[in-house]
Order: C-alpha cells, then structure tokens, then sequence
C-alpha cells in the first residue's frame, strides 16, 4: 500500500520524539526520564472523508475518488461538506461540469443553466436560455436594459414598444407615474376601466384632479362634471347645499332632489313647493277657493260631500244620489263653489210630473201614461202618440185614452180632428158651411 500523507507525517513525527528521548537519555543518570516521554509519540488517523477506509489521497490515485479540482478531497467529499456544489446532482461539482463543458454557464454564475432554469430562474419565453444570456449574448432586444428580452415584458397597447420604453420617451403617456400607460388604464380596449376618464378626454380624471384641484369639489377622486348636479346650477349635489334649488335648504327639505316637494310651512296640507319653487301662498290647486289647496281639503268643490264620497270631487253640481232616485242630488245645488251646502235630495233634478221622481230616472216624465220612449212628447201629458189612428192623439185627455182622444160630433167612431165630415151630413167638412149641422151643409144648385 503507497504511504499516504499521514502515514508519512506519522512517521515523522515518531522520528522526531525518538531522537528527542534519545537525547534526554544521554544526559540523564537513569532510564526514568524515557520511559516517562514514551506515550508522548502521537499515533495519527488516516485522512479518509469518504469513510471507506482508504486514504483519499489513496483514492484519488487508484481511482476510486475523482478531485476534479484538484484540492487533494475527494469529489464526493467536497460536495457533501458544502466545498462545492452539485445542482444536478450527478456526482461532479458545478465548477467541474462547467469547466468541462458538459454544462453551461451562460452568465458565469458558477451555476449551470439547467439549475437556474429548474430553480425558477427567468426564462420569459421557455425557450431554455436565461433571459440575461439571451439579452447579453445573443443581443434579444431589451431596451429598458432589465436584462429580460423586451418580448416578455408589458406592452398593453400591442403597439410592439414595451410600456417602460414608451413611458420613458414621452413621459406625458403616464400622467400618474404608476408605470402604465394611461391609455391602457382607462381604456375597455385595452381591458382598462373607462370610469377613470369618465369624460372621455383622454386623460385620467387623477390626472385632471391634480392640475386642478377645483375640479373635484368634495375630494372624492371623480371629476365634478361626471358627478349628479339635479338642478344644472353648475355645482354637484355634494356640494349643493340646495340640490333641487326650491328654495329650502338640504337639511329642511323632505325631497331635496324634487323641486315640486319640500315641506307644509303654512300646514294648509299642500307642499309649499308644489309649484316647483318655495311659495307656500301658491303650493297647489285650491278648487273652491276657500283658502285650503286641495290636496288638503277634504270637500274640494265644497258641494256638502266629502271627497271620498264624491263622484266628482271637483263639481259641486255632482255629488251622490243619496235617495236612489235616479238624479244626482248636487244636481239643482245652491251656491256652487260658495260655502253653502249643494246636496240636496229633496230638490235634486227636474220632476216634471211632480211624481217624486225626477226626470232623469222616471220612465214617464210628463205621468200621461206612455213610457218616454213611446212618447211623441215625453215632457208634455196631452201629447203621446196615436195608437188608434183615429187622426186624434191618443193623451189629448192629458192621459193615455184612445177612446177620449178628442170630440166626435157624430158618434162614428172617428174624432172630429180625424173625421172628414164630423157632421156625417155627406158634405165633407171642407165644403160643408157648418160641419157641427147635419142639416146645414151647402147649396149646390144655388136654389136659396
């Protein structure tokens, strides 16, 4: 077996503490002193880290044990100290694959490329080359010089200039120095959020805020010009102690974004702002000017009925027909709008035939006995129809009776208006000098 290094120092060292006993010895009476300096010779272990009982230099040189650096250790020892590493775990230090060529080390980090790449190092494009070689070596374009291929960083505009680059010649294209192109932050286009430039002008509401900051009067980030204004007086409803400007204050007004409501100062149960602005003396309709608007008045027309009860709250000629009969009973009325009551069932309509019922629900109006619709003369009682055609109608009686419907001098069934010769002398009533004489009637010979 070759003598490694400590087998060599051993013995050495052996040498050296025999001559030294030696020594003591010839200078001493008695043999003590070297008995004692005996144990002193050290016995030295052999330098053996992989633990196989083999001196590692012993390795080295039969072998057994690569030392690719050339340090005198075991490969396999200086990558289980931590003296060197082995990403790929292939039994040879990184230095070594690197140098040997069977790994790259395109940046010259110690580190081969597989183990950067599988340690989560940036390759952008999967195209298996670190983005810093590739920028460096193989001159991918990179011209905000982060070392990653301009391909893989944000151009959100798709224009083929990367944002920062873009940013960096006109400065004005990120008003908001975020790092992103306005364009892309509010426009849908570019999947941006078209609230941010919620007047289309193309630059950023925070932007405008900034330069001027009375365009946001209540500091909440949005431009006052895409902010509610009701009432259009140029200030928004944030800001507008009167959003509605009726005249009543914010804090006061029961509608504040309704001009036509506000509140019932004079309590006349009409809105003061009815009107569209505060005028509590002319907050509503009032029908029968009584001083209550109508919207507070339970009896509008002031006919006597309460609204709910009112066919027509409005005219106080209409009402109700309390009594059933047919006609209204505000129908007559007594002073209109006045403060008098209009209802009256007692004197609710016309009754011709004083029959109790008025005109308007009596089927015979004028009580001669002939419904209206029959009737040639509903509202008068001698006057109906002729049913019997006997020339003379048939109520001249004041009532329905054929057979009393005029005079009939002579008997014959026929009433004088009807019958050309009442008489019955032969002498038609025309030509006849007395058609009530039967013996008087003309002289056609002219005898005397």
């Amino acid at each position: 077996m070759r003598n490694g290094p400590s087998r060599i120092l051993q013995t050495i060292t052996r040498i050296l503490v025999a001559f030294t006993i030696c020594s003591v010895i010839s200078f001493s009476t008695t043999a003590s002193a070297a008995t004692t300096l005996i144990p002193l010779i050290p016995n030295f272990p052999l330098i053996d880290c992989n633990g196989n009982g083999v001196e590692d230099t012993d390795d080295i040189t039969n072998g057994t044990s690569q030392d690719c650096n050339t340090n005198g250790v075991p490969d396999e020892c200086d990558i289980t100290d931590g003296t060197s590493q082995d990403c790929n775990s292939n039994g040879i230090p990184d230095t070594c694959d690197i140098s040997a060529g069977t790994a790259k080390d395109c940046n010259g980090n110690s580190i081969p490329d597989t183990c950067e790449l599988l340690a989560g190092g940036s390759d952008c494009n999967s195209n298996n080359i670190i983005d810093s070689c590739e920028v460096l070596l193989l001159g991918a374009t990179d011209c905000n010089n982060n070392l990653i291929p301009d391909e893989c960083d944000i151009d959100c505009d798709s224009n083929g200039t990367i944002d920062d680059c873009e940013i960096a010649a006109d400065a004005t294209k990120d008003c908001d120095n975020d790092g992103t192109l306005d364009l892309c932050e509010y426009s849908t286009e570019y999947g941006g959020d078209a609230a941010l430039d919620c007047d289309s002008s193309g630059v950023l509401d925070s932007c405008q805020i900034s330069a001027d900051p009375s365009l946001d009067c209540d500091s909440d980030g949005i431009l006052d010009s895409c902010e509610t204004d009701t009432d259009s007086d140029g200030t928004i409803n944030d800001c507008d102690p009167d959003d509605d400007n009726d005249g009543v204050a914010d804090g006061d007004d029961s509608a504040p974004l309704d001009n036509t409501q506000c509140r019932d100062a004079d309590g006349d149960g009409c809105d003061d702002c009815s009107s569209g602005t505060d005028n509590p003396a002319s907050d509503g309709t009032d029908t029968d000017g009584d001083g209550q608007c109508d919207a507070g008045d339970d009896d509008d027309d002031n006919d006597g009925i309460l609204d709910g009860a009112d066919t027509n709250s409005l005219d106080p000629n209409i009402c109700a027909d309390a009594d059933g009969d047919g006609c209204d009973d505000c129908a007559v009325g007594v002073d209109g709008f006045g403060p008098l009551a209009d209802n009256d069932v007692s004197n609710d309509g016309t009754d011709t035939d004083g029959d109790g019922a008025c005109d308007a629900s009596d089927t015979d109006d004028d009580g001669d006995g002939v419904a209206d619709g029959d009737d040639s003369a509903p509202l008068d009682n001698t006057v109906c129809r002729d049913a019997d055609r006997d020339g003379c109608d048939d109520c001249s009686s004041g009532t329905d009776a054929p057979n009393n419907d005029g005079a009939d001098f002579d008997g014959d069934g026929l009433c004088d208006s009807g019958d050309p010769d009442d008489d019955n002398d032969g002498a038609l009533d025309g030509a006849d000098s007395d058609d009530a004489n039967a013996n008087v009637c003309s002289d056609t010979d002219g005898d005397g």
